[in-house]
């Protein structure tokens, strides 16, 4: 019983707390630099960088790094694809009293005879 307690507070602790990246699977998690700022390494080219932002680390798995395994680059190239799909499909258009429509280009007139 003890054991539950303790485990529900710890969950209730690291609530808040943002999930784990999926990219620590591939990239050794270097020094904090702050709070969730880590430096960073490619576990395949050792390439290393100072402060490893995801999408850039991302960026290097899918086009840079010579010696990521083919299953690695796929999965980061679903990632950055379902990334873009996503951003497009939440942009909305517009409309302004000067954008053109059909009317301005055809006589209705001429489409009812």
């Amino acid at each position: 019983m003890t054991d539950h307690i303790e485990n529900s507070s710890i969950k209730k602790k690291n609530k808040g707390d943002w999930p784990s990246n999926s990219i620590w699977k591939d990239i050794n998690k270097g020094k904090a630099i702050s709070s969730s700022k880590f430096a960073a390494s490619c576990k395949y080219c050792k390439n290393t960088w100072s402060y490893g932002k995801v999408s850039k680390l991302e960026k290097h798995l899918l086009n840079h790094c010579p010696d990521a395994p083919v299953a690695v680059v796929k999965r980061y190239m679903i990632k950055v694809m379902e990334r873009q799909d996503k951003s497009k499909s939440s942009k909305k258009r517009k409309y302004s009293e000067s954008q053109s429509n059909m009317d301005d280009y055809h006589d209705s007139t001429e489409l009812n005879e």
